[in-house]
């Protein structure tokens, strides 16, 4: 166990024995300056941060509806906890290099934890996250102060850490009920047309195309997905299905050049994505025209 010691103990007492007015020697209260001790053990600093910064980058990725990679969360607490030993022993205090070092360590663990090889990230993702995690380390400092103020030191940190551990809970339960209805912008390409329209994630789709083996979504027929199946009849598809209340059902597909999937988490692109047409609507208000396979996003 290494202690750090970042700043000494002095302490010194002036008197002056002085009276302008009527010449007589008095004592006066003595001029007392204190400089506290504040000692730092660089293993526990490591391991306190540690854990702080997991339970933050946890609500980063709710907040962000990232899914939560624990091997890149562990990683990403790691890195957060030895660069904050770092900035420790380097001496830095305030100033922009502090601030600089602060932000790019924040980058780096949110970074850490959001990348995906397979999905390009929007710029504002990132930003996002370092927002989110500072303000969340700002409530953590703020509800530590109140904290110690009411029932002490000793405490505190036990107090904290189970507060924010049941707000990670509540939100997880919450992610996880609402999860099942997710709906998303779908951009669906041809030969340089466009069609966008509006998905809902469904876990329950599971039609695949029977010559190709790849997963099919189901949207509402439009003129214009029509007009596509006439211009390319070699694209044109046949997909079996069978349902409650129709044993052996059969709806009229195309395949499409490339299918974008918009998600807050980055865009998910599918060459040559597999739709079936559906003649009607499926959903009362209209809040979707598509029903996404759970293939296409889930693997």
């Amino acid at each position: 166990m290494g202690l750090f010691c970042y700043n000494a103990h002095r302490q010194i007492r002036k008197s002056e024995n002085n009276d302008l007015n009527s010449g007589d020697r008095t004592v006066l209260p003595a001029e007392t300056e204190v400089i506290r001790i504040y000692e730092v053990y660089v293993d526990i600093y490591f391991i306190e941060n540690v854990m702080m910064d997991a339970l933050l980058l946890i609500l980063v990725a709710l907040l962000l509806k990232e899914k939560i990679r624990w091997w890149r969360l562990v990683t990403a607490s790691l890195a957060g906890g030895a660069g904050a030993v770092l900035i420790l022993v380097s001496g830095i205090r305030f100033g922009v290099i502090y601030v600089l070092s602060v932000l790019f360590l924040d980058a780096t663990m949110v970074l850490i934890c959001i990348y995906h090889p397979k999905n390009r990230i929007p710029f504002r993702r990132p930003v996002l996250g370092v927002i989110y995690l500072h303000g969340m380390m700002s409530a953590y400092g703020k509800l530590m102060e109140c904290v110690i103020r009411l029932v002490g030191a000793y405490s505190a940190q036990t107090i904290v850490t189970v507060v924010i551990t049941g707000i990670v809970a509540i939100l997880v339960v919450y992610r996880n009920m609402a999860g099942c209805r997710n709906i998303y912008d779908v951009t669906l390409s041809e030969n340089g047309e466009d069609i966008v329209i509006r998905a809902l994630f469904d876990t329950g789709n599971l039609l695949c195309d029977p010559v190709s083996g790849k997963p099919v979504s189901v949207m509402e027929e439009t003129a214009e997905i029509r007009q596509w199946m006439t211009k390319y009849p070699q694209k044109y598809r046949v997909i079996p299905y069978r349902s409650v209340g129709n044993e052996h059902g059969i709806l009229e597909g195309i395949v499409v050049e490339r299918m974008m999937i918009q998600r807050e988490e980055g865009e998910i692109v599918k060459r040559e994505a597999v739709v079936a047409l559906y003649k009607g609507k499926l959903s009362r208000d209209g809040t979707f025209q598509m029903i996404l396979n759970h293939k296409l996003i889930s693997a």
